[in-house]
C-alpha cells in the first residue's frame, strides 16, 4: 500500500515561518510543547533539591560518628538512602521527559525544512547544492535539537543547583563562601568573549560541511563519468581539500569550545585548595564540625559542575543558534511559484498561451519570445525544434514550475497563478527528460503519482503499454523487484517507459511527454506511439490531451498539429505534410533524419559485403 501523500493544508502550515519562531526559536518551542517541557523541568528541579540535601546527611553522619550515637547515624543513614533513591526516580523522569520534548523538536523542524522544499521552485535547486541542503536537514537540525533539549537542560541544571547550593554554603560559613568563590564574578565577562567566538566560528565550520556534503554527493552521483575520465585522483584531491578545511573549522570551533571546562574547574578547584589551606584552622579551634567541613568540602565539588556546565551548555546554545540561522534563511525564503490561487479545476478544456515571453534568472536574452498557442481537449499535440529552442521551457510554464513573467498562461479560461497548484497537476502528467526512478519496486515507482496502490493488474497494463511488461517479467522478482537509486540497474530506455507507464496509470486528462522516447530504437518507439495512440485515443466519452515533444518526426507525424520553434519563436504551425511546405527548420530536420535513415540502411548492406576482418578479398 503506498503512503498517502500530505495533506495540503499541513504542508502549507508548516512552510510558512511563525514569527515567533523565526525571531524566538527557543521561546517558541517552550511555549508549544509546554506540558512535556515543563515536567522535565520540574523533575530535574526536584533531582537538583533531592542532590543537594545529600551532602547534609552524610554530614550528619560523620557528626554522630564522632558523638557516638548510633541511633542518630542509623537515621541519618536512612535519610541519606531515601534521598539517593529519590534523586534516581527523579533523574530518570527529567531523562524520558527532556528526551521526549528534543525530538519533538527535531522531528517539527526537520518537517518544516522538508515541507519548505516542497513548495520552492526550481529555480531555487539550481542555485542550491543537494549536499547543502541535506547537511540542513540532519546536521543543523541535530545542531539545534541538541542546543534546545541538553544545552537547555544543562544551563537549567547549572541554574538550579546553583541556587541551591550557594544558600547552604552561605548558611554554613559566609566567610568560607567569599573565599572559596572569589574567582566566580570573573567568568561571566570571559565566557561572554568566548560565546561570541563561537557562534561565529561554528557558523563558518557548518557552511564547509554544506561544503563537504554537496561535493560528496556530487561525486557520488557522477562516479560513472569520474571513473570513465579516469578523473578519480582529481576528485580524491579536491574532496580532501574541502574536506581538510572543514578540518580546520572545526578545529578553530573546538580549539575555543576547549577553553570552557578547564576555566571552570580552575575557578572551583582554586575554591577548594583555598578551603583546605584557609579554612581548615576554624574546625581546629572548633567553631565548625568535621561534618559541616566535610559537608562544605562537597558543596564545593558539586560547584564544579555548574560552572562548568554553563561554559559546556553555553556553546551548545550558541552552536544552535548559529545552525538556526541557517535554517531560518531557508524557512524564510520565498518561492517564485507561490500558490495563491483558488480556482479548483474539473476536467480539462482548453490550454491557451498568450503573448508568453520567458527570460530565466540572470540570463541576457529570453528563451520564449511571443509565444501564442491554442491546445483543445482531446487533441494531440506535437512541438519540435533545434536543441535551445524553448521546448522543454513552454512545458515546464505550462505546469507552473516557473513563474509566468510576460504573457498569460490560462486552463480552461483561468490563468495558472489563479488555479490551486494540486489541482492543475491532478489534471497534467508531465513526464520530463530526465528519467527518475526512486530506491524501489518496480510497481512502487510506476503508481508513484497515485494516493493508494491500484493493485498489480493496472500497474501491469501500464507496462504493456508502453513494451517494457516482458522485460519486468525477466527480473528476479518482476514488478516487486528493487530498483537501485535513481534506477541504475535499469537502461536509459527501460527507465524512460516506466516513466511513461507513470504518467499513464493515472489516466489525467493531459499527458505530456517531453523528448520521453529519446533512450529507446526506433523500433520501440514506433511500437510505443503505436500502442499511446490507441490507449490516448479514447478515456471515457472524451479522447485524453496528448502534447509530444520530440526531435524525431517519426513520433509525431501522426499529429493533429504540430508547432515548430526555432530561436525561441514559433516559426509554423500545422500538420506534418504542410509543414514540409512552409516551414524551413522542418523541412530540415526532416530531410537530416531522412539522411540518416538511408546512411543506416546502406551501412549494414556495406557491412554486409565486407569481407571479415584479418581476410584479403582474392585479385
Amino acid at each position: 500500500m503506498l503512503a498517502a501523500p500530505m495533506p495540503t493544508a499541513t504542508l502549507e502550515r508548516l512552510d510558512r515561518l511563525p514569527p515567533d519562531l523565526a525571531e524566538k526559536p527557543f521561546r517558541f518551542y517552550f511555549r508549544r510543547d509546554r506540558k512535556t517541557f515543563g515536567l522535565g523541568v520540574g523533575s530535574l528541579f526536584f533531582t537538583n533539591l533531592l542532590d543537594t540535601l545529600t551532602p547534609l546527611a552524610l554530614g550528619l553522619a560523620i557528626d554522630k560518628i564522632q558523638g557516638k550515637d548510633p541511633a542518630g547515624l542509623g537515621r541519618a543513614i536512612l535519610m541519606y538512602g531515601a534521598l539517593m533513591i529519590g534523586v534516581t526516580a527523579c533523574r530518570y523522569l527529567w531523562r524520558i521527559y527532556f528526551g521526549r520534548f528534543h525530538q519533538a523538536v527535531a522531528d517539527d523542524l526537520r518537517n518544516r525544512i522538508f515541507a519548505k522544499l516542497t513548495v520552492l521552485g526550481p529555480s531555487f535547486y539550481q542555485k542550491n547544492p543537494v549536499g547543502q541542503l541535506m547537511s540542513l536537514l540532519t546536521n543543523d537540525v541535530n545542531s539545534f535539537r541538541m542546543a534546545v533539549g541538553p544545552g537547555t537542560l544543562i544551563l537549567l541544571d547549572a541554574a538550579f543547583l546553583t541556587a541551591m547550593i550557594l544558600p547552604v554554603m552561605l548558611y554554613v560559613s559566609p566567610d568560607w563562601t567569599w573565599k572559596t568563590m572569589i574567582l566566580l564574578p570573573f567568568v561571566p565577562f570571559i565566557m561572554q568573549r568566548m560565546e561570541k567566538l563561537v557562534h561565529e566560528l561554528y557558523r563558518v565550520a557548518q557552511d564547509r560541511l554544506s561544503e563537504v556534503s554537496a561535493n560528496a554527493q556530487e561525486i557520488i552521483s557522477g562516479i560513472r563519468v569520474i571513473k570513465s575520465y579516469a578523473q578519480e585522483n582529481n576528485k580524491r584531491a579536491a574532496f580532501n581539500t574541502i574536506s581538510r578545511d572543514y578540518e580546520n573549522a572545526q578545529n578553530r570551533v573546538a580549539r575555543v569550545d576547549a577553553g570552557f571546562e578547564p576555566l571552570m574547574d580552575f575557578a572551583v578547584a582554586a575554591g577548594g585548595a583555598v578551603l583546605l589551606w584557609a579554612c581548615s584552622s576554624d574546625v581546629v579551634r572548633g567553631q565548625i564540625t568535621l561534618g559541616e567541613f566535610f559537608m562544605f568540602y562537597q558543596y564545593i565539588n558539586k560547584m564544579i559542575w555548574p560552572m562548568s556546565a554553563i561554559g559546556i551548555g553555553l556553546s551548545m546554545v550558541q552552536q544552535g543558534r548559529a545552525s538556526f540561522d541557517r535554517v531560518n534563511e531557508l524557512l524564510g525564503t520565498e518561492t517564485d511559484i507561490p500558490d495563491e490561487g483558488d480556482v479548483i479545476l474539473g476536467d480539462f478544456e482548453k490550454l491557451e498561451v498568450r503573448g508568453l515571453t520567458y527570460r530565466y534568472p540572470g540570463g541576457r536574452e529570453p528563451v520564449l519570445r511571443d509565444i501564442d498557442i491554442e491546445v483543445r481537449a482531446g487533441e494531440t499535440v506535437g512541438f519540435v525544434g533545434p536543441v535551445g529552442a524553448g521546448k522543454s521551457t513552454l512545458m515546464q510554464l505550462i505546469c507552473r514550475l516557473y513563474p509566468v513573467e510576460s504573457g498569460k498562461i490560462l486552463v480552461n479560461g483561468h490563468p495558472l497563478e489563479t488555479v490551486r497548484q494540486r489541482s492543475l497537476r491532478g489534471i497534467i502528467s508531465f513526464v520530463t527528460q530526465d528519467a527518475f526512478l526512486f530506491s524501489d519496486t518496480v510497481a512502487q515507482n510506476v503508481s508513484l503519482g497515485l494516493d493508494e496502490f491500484p493493485g498489480l493488474d493496472p500497474v501491469r497494463d501500464a507496462a504493456r503499454t508502453v513494451d517494457i511488461d516482458r522485460e519486468i517479467d525477466s527480473l528476479p522478482d518482476r514488478f516487486d523487484a528493487y530498483l537501485g537509486e535513481r534506477g541504475t540497474n535499469l537502461s536509459g530506455g527501460q527507465k524512460q517507459r516506466l516513466t511513461i507507464a507513470r504518467a499513464l496509470i493515472r489516466r489525467s486528462p493531459v499527458v505530456i511527454l517531453d523528448d520521453s522516447l529519446s533512450a529507446v530504437d526506433g523500433k520501440t518507439e514506433k511500437t510505443i506511439v503505436r500502442a499511446l495512440r490507441e490507449t490516448l485515443g479514447s478515456r471515457g466519452a472524451r479522447r485524453q490531451t496528448t502534447i509530444l515533444v520530440s526531435h524525431r518526426l517519426a513520433t509525431l507525424k501522426h499529429a493533429d498539429r504540430i508547432f515548430v520553434l526555432n530561436e525561441g519563436r514559433i516559426e509554423a504551425e500545422g500538420p506534418h505534410g504542410r509543414l514540409l511546405e512552409t516551414s524551413p527548420t522542418y523541412r530540415r530536420l526532416h530531410q537530416l533524419q531522412s539522411e540518416e535513415k538511408l546512411s543506416a540502411v546502406f551501412g549494414r548492406a556495406d557491412d554486409a559485403s565486407s569481407p571479415p576482418a584479418g581476410e584479403e578479398t582474392g585479385s
